[in-house]
């Protein structure tokens, strides 16, 4: 799908993700948080309308959320406040696979990016490049088995990643875990995918 087909879907179903964050997502920034990374800036690529940049934001940090489509942006900076947090989001219309910050930043943060999967690997790596000395990278996608074990998500393998394609992404970083994640999705359960690796410090 091209940014038109996605500018569609979010006018045809806003809030088609929800407002809640991940779950997932959310415990891996904690407990990454918990191992002493320090709350300062972070992008969430890929970010859609906005939930995970919110939450981070909500939480401290200072976050760059980029998505190609134009209404998601425009759909995220519409739900957006600065009401009561101490952290905040700058809304940027960016391709994925071609954008890039500005300068190094502390957490990279990629929920359920879907494409082909050496354009995947090639995100991840790029992503590797841009954190800090101890910057963490988390992604979380639907699996390659959710096809046949789960429910849910994209119906075309050639863009839904498995453990072999994450491990290849993040390779040179520290790898923190790399495993399944089996979501409950109703009275079904949903396959996802995780990475969650960091750079690595001199010892």
């Amino acid at each position: 799908m091209d940014a038109a087909d996605w500018n569609a879907r979010y006018l045809a179903q806003p809030d088609a993700w929800g407002t809640t964050p991940a779950a997932r997502i959310v415990s891996e920034v904690t407990s990454a948080e918990d191992a002493g990374l320090s709350v300062g800036t972070a992008i969430d690529l890929a970010c859609g309308d906005g939930r995970h940049a919110r939450w981070l934001a909500a939480h401290g940090w200072q976050v760059e959320a980029v998505d190609f489509s134009e209404v998601a942006i425009e759909q995220a900076r519409d739900k957006d406040t600065d009401e009561g947090r101490s952290g905040s989001v700058n809304w940027v219309v960016g391709d994925a696979t071609t954008w890039e910050p500005a300068e190094k930043v502390d957490l990279v943060v990629i929920g359920f990016l879907h494409l082909e999967l050496e354009s995947m690997v090639a995100v991840l790596r790029a992503a590797g490049t841009w954190l800090r000395p101890g910057g963490h990278l988390i992604y979380l996608g639907h699996a390659a088995e959710n096809l046949g074990r789960g429910v849910g998500g994209p119906q075309d393998p050639t863009v839904l990643p498995g453990i072999t394609e994450l491990a290849r992404g993040v390779a040179g970083l520290e790898v923190v875990s790399l495993r399944h994640d089996l979501r409950p999705a109703g009275k079904a359960t949903a396959v996802d995918v995780l990475v969650h690796a960091r750079s690595w410090l001199d010892r």
